[in-house]
């Protein structure tokens, strides 16, 4: 099952919400201070908001949801996450039917690929690549900043 990403304008709140609906414990980070967060030196054309230092995003620990707080931004579906075993030979494939490239991002010990909105239907497709079990328990596991 990919993970959802969801921009959310109550936080605190929609955590408790998820929680209450669908039976998933969160962890809550912030962006760039409890895991590192780098970008490749060349990044690619990225239309969606950008995560900025100190953003708050809640993962649950069964991977099914990503909320984030992003000022700004309207609220909804942002993106779905693949987590994929070879995440180069899987941008080489997703380039090669036309999506274009927005980011590579290490967060935390994880790789993150994103590919811009405009290129599918308006959802950023992200593929991520990590040891363990999750992407929650990954970030957990992140040394900070």
């Amino acid at each position: 099952m990919p993970l959802l990403g969801i921009t959310v304008h109550n936080f605190d709140a929609e955590v408790e919400r998820y929680t209450a609906l669908f039976g998933v414990t969160f962890h809550v980070f912030r962006a760039g201070i409890d895991y590192e967060l780098r970008y490749a030196a060349d990044p690619g054309t990225d239309t969606s908001p950008p995560l900025s230092d100190g953003l708050r995003i809640a993962v649950d620990t069964s991977d099914r949801f990503e909320l984030v707080e992003l000022p700004g931004a309207p609220e909804g579906f942002r993106n779905v996450h693949f987590r994929v075993d070879d995440i180069d030979a899987a941008t080489a494939h997703f380039r090669q039917l036309g999506l274009v490239l927005a980011q590579e991002i290490w967060a935390g010990t994880a790789r993150e690929v994103v590919f811009d909105a405009s290129s599918l239907n308006g959802i950023r497709l992200c593929l991520l690549q990590f040891e363990g079990e999750s992407f929650a328990e990954a970030l957990a596991a992140s040394p900070r900043s």
